[in-house]
Formats: structure tokens, C-alpha cells, sequence
């Protein structure tokens, strides 16, 4: 496992969430877990397929769909929550907007990023859709829209860009060719190609 971070904003935040993963109740609930029927019945990707969890946090979707066949790689700005059960030669340390592809020049099948994109600072949001979608041919996005609910215990915020649907389909779809965008009543659901 190799570390990328860029510049004092990838660092503050990397704290931060080596700072929340440390609380149990930040563990109760995986977005990404919640999606991993929605992706299968969806996508149907064939086994063996190239996936790369992204925002992995506590890895438990990535090791969900690994158990479904995909041939699964993780990313996140931080190990702080990775089980033993992930193979660290595939779990990638990095921000987002870092240029965290080169780990894999051909990139992924499959990108699966839930409740991600809205911890990322506002003045990434574009460069990391564009990272994403270079080296994925489909990415599964599930971006939640309101404020979070944990940033108390560290005494920070988690979302940082809270967002309407329109302005994350707008930023998505600008950038790859939108399959799917749904409206979730509090979160969107976008299937995107590049």
C-alpha cells in the first residue's frame, strides 16, 4: 500500500476521518452495503469483473460485492477503518482529485463510489468525477444531498458539498454519459459512462 496525499486540504482531511472512524457509531451504517443489491440487479456485472470501491471507508461493500465474484480494489484518503480481510496490495490511500490511477493504467470495469462525493470539497468536485470516470467505464454514484449527522463528534463537518440533484447531474453528466439519474428523495442515483 502506497500513500498519495495533495497538499494541507488531503491532510486535514485525512485526520478528520482517522479522527470519525474512530467512534463505533460511525461504523453502524454502510451506504455502500445499502447498494450492492441496487448495483447487481442494475448493472449485472459479469464475474470477474474490475471494480474500485471508491471511498471505501470500513470496505464492507467492496467485500460484499468481492463475494459476488467482482475482482474488487479499494480507495479511500484513509486505511483508519480497513479490515484484515482486505488485501492491502489493493487498497489505495489517496484523495480523490490525487492521481491515484496510475495504481492501475488500465483502470477498472466498474467504479462503485456510494455517499462519497459529498465529502469532498467543493472546489474538487469536478477533478474527482473526472478522475473517477478516466479510468472506470461505468461508475455507480449514490450521492447523498442533505447535511450529515456525525460531524459533531469530531466538531467538523463531513459533507461538504450539499447539493441539489440538478447541480450533481449537471457536474456528472458533463463529464460522462449519463445511463441513469434518479432522485431519491434526500440522495441521487446516477449511472454514468465514459
Amino acid at each position: 500500500m502506497t500513500a498519495i496525499y495533495v497538499g494541507d486540504t488531503a491532510a486535514n482531511e485525512r485526520e478528520k476521518y482517522r479522527a470519525v472512524w474512530q467512534f463505533p457509531e460511525y461504523h453502524v451504517y454502510s451506504p455502500g452495503l445499502e447498494n450492492v443489491d441496487r448495483f447487481i440487479s442494475v448493472i449485472k456485472p459479469p464475474p470477474g469483473s474490475t471494480l474500485i470501491d471508491i471511498g471505501a471507508g470500513a470496505c464492507v461493500a467492496g467485500l460484499e460485492l468481492k463475494r459476488r465474484g467482482l475482482d474488487v480494489w479499494w480507495l479511500d484518503l484513509t486505511d483508519a477503518a480497513v479490515p484484515e480481510e482486505v488485501d492491502r496490495r489493493r487498497f489505495i490511500e489517496a484523495p480523490l482529485w490525487s492521481n491515484w490511477g496510475w495504481y492501475r493504467p488500465l483502470g477498472w470495469d466498474y467504479g462503485f463510489c456510494c455517499d462519497v462525493m459529498e465529502h469532498i470539497p467543493p472546489e474538487y468536485t469536478m477533478l474527482c468525477i473526472d478522475r473517477i470516470l478516466s479510468k472506470c467505464r461505468t461508475v455507480w454514484f449514490q450521492v447523498a444531498f442533505l447535511p450529515e449527522t456525525f460531524g459533531h463528534l469530531i466538531g467538523d463537518k463531513l459533507h461538504l458539498t450539499v447539493q441539489p440533484f440538478s447541480w450533481w447531474r449537471d457536474r456528472i453528466g458533463g463529464l460522462g454519459t449519463l445511463v441513469d439519474a434518479r432522485d431519491l428523495c434526500g440522495m441521487g442515483l446516477f449511472v454514468v459512462k465514459r
